[in-house]
């Protein structure tokens, strides 16, 4: 039979992994543990958040810095961001990293359309609030680029210091 061809079969490849062993596997010879997948971590740090011992520790109030003259400086400091003026890496230390690429975006956008007045944001009310221990919550009304806009921002206290968490501008 020249002309017919031969039937091919398809076999599952050979298992290489090494049977995992010890305290953090379970049983020696347990057939239900799970195999490795590739691309997947081997720890998922995700579920517990920050370490409590390493990772960023909580500040009290009493031992952060007058959070009023703070937050005049970094209202200037992320709009002078936004408007294209300042750097976003000048931020790094004082916001989370969402706000900071927020941030860089606008001002990236700003530079861009080059229709930057070289007038700086102008800060016209403050108002602060304390609704928890190392936390104060901040509204501002604000001027930019010929608009009165409205702000709002939370400065949580972390390795003593404030780290702006949440901001809003409408």
């Amino acid at each position: 039979m020249k002309g017919r061809p031969t039937v091919l079969r398809l076999l599952p490849a050979p298992e290489t992994e090494l049977p995992a062993s010890g305290p953090d596997w379970g049983e020696a010879g347990s057939r239900r543990q799970q195999r490795y997948v590739q691309g997947s971590l081997a720890v998922d740090f995700r579920a517990d958040g920050f370490d409590p011992v390493f990772g960023p520790q909580s500040t009290s109030t009493v031992d952060l810095p007058d959070a009023r003259p703070w937050a005049q400086r970094m209202v200037q400091a992320v709009l002078e961001t936004y408007h294209g003026t300042r750097s976003a890496d000048q931020l790094i230390r004082w916001v989370v990293p969402e706000i900071r690429e927020r941030a860089h975006r606008r001002g990236q956008l700003a530079r861009r359309r080059g229709r930057r007045t070289h007038r700086p944001p102008v800060l016209r009310t403050l108002r602060t609030c304390a609704p928890a221990d190392g936390v104060v919550e901040v509204s501002a009304v604000v001027w930019v680029d010929g608009r009165i806009r409205a702000l709002a921002f939370r400065m949580s206290g972390v390795d003593g210091r404030w780290l702006i968490t949440a901001w809003e501008l409408g």
